[in-house]
């Protein structure tokens, strides 16, 4: 008799035709089940080489047979495991039966679910949507460090007319933060001057060349900004707004959160619709009765 463990095929494949397997496309498409397609054998259950594309994608033909024995090695292992275990344990005594329909009941329920979250649920949050859950949610962001709002830019090293440059960022002209766009768009390595971003202490001192003592000595809202001269060209920064630990986080320092939280809300709110919907049908359709009132 032979081992299973150690024939796991009826013939013996040439690597190059159990190759030619893998890779043909007609095999996929629609399951033509061969000889040569069946790799392992454990009672009336087979493991078919179409199966396992995925596994050898990539691999040379020495390490893709080498995977390929190694899985079918373990599937028929565990296929004669489950044998012996059938063969030896009362499963109505151990409600396997019972654990298996359990799962299978919640494997369907959460396809279906899926499916529905997929076709029906919306994950566009509108901007006054956002502001107005931020308001009731906020208490429950309160900020474990200090976070600053900072505007900036870093300038490339070839980067041009620097005078002209810092007289732009400190006059008074309604047209300076399009010019600034510009320019920054242009001979800027990173920047952000249209919207400040929020940075926590920590983050902000191991970002930008700044140390604590400036973040006390720069004025919240105060125009100009300071010019920190570095190796890799010249950084330009100023603190828009800043929030102590301990405080509310700022709607844009936590927005992924909020609009996280406003997405299972409508999830479990559509979920709970269609479900709803599904009972009423039936109730209509009397395609159920209770007994129990």
């Amino acid at each position: 008799m032979n081992n299973p463990l150690t024939h796991p095929v009826r013939h013996q494949l040439p690597i190059y035709l159990l190759l030619l397997l893998l890779a043909s496309c007609s095999l996929f498409k629609k399951k033509q089940v061969t000889d040569a397609d069946v790799i392992a054998r454990v009672g009336e259950e087979e493991l078919y080489a179409s199966d396992l594309q995925n596994l050898t994608k990539g691999l040379h033909d020495k390490d893709s047979l080498a995977v390929l024995r190694s899985y079918a090695e373990n599937w028929v292992r565990k296929k004669l495991l489950l044998q012996k275990a059938a063969e030896n344990i009362d499963e109505e005594d151990l409600g396997v039966s019972k654990l298996v329909e359990d799962y299978r009941e919640k494997l369907m329920l959460y396809e279906y679910e899926k499916a529905i979250i997929n076709q029906k649920l919306d994950t566009v949050v509108k901007p006054d949507e956002l502001a107005a859950w931020y308001d009731k949610m906020k208490d429950n962001f309160p900020l474990e460090q200090d976070v600053y709002q900072l505007y900036f830019f870093k300038l490339k090293p070839e980067a041009p007319d620097l005078p002209n440059l810092r007289k732009m960022i400190t006059i008074e002209d309604p047209d300076a933060e399009a010019k600034l766009l510009g320019y920054c768009r242009e001979f800027a390595s990173s920047f952000s001057v249209e919207k400040g971003m929020w940075y926590t202490k920590e983050n902000t001192l191991k970002n930008f060349p700044v140390r604590e003592v400036d973040l006390v000595s720069m004025q919240v809202g105060k125009k100009a900004y300071r010019e920190y001269k570095t190796d890799d060209g010249n950084w330009f920064i100023k603190v828009s707004n800043t929030v102590s630990k301990g405080n509310p986080s700022p709607l844009d320092f936590v927005s992924p959160l909020v609009v996280k939280a406003i997405i299972e809300k409508r999830r479990l709110d559509l979920v709970d619709r269609v479900y709803n919907k599904v009972y009423q049908d039936g109730l209509k359709s009397k395609s159920f009765e209770l007994f129990v009132k």
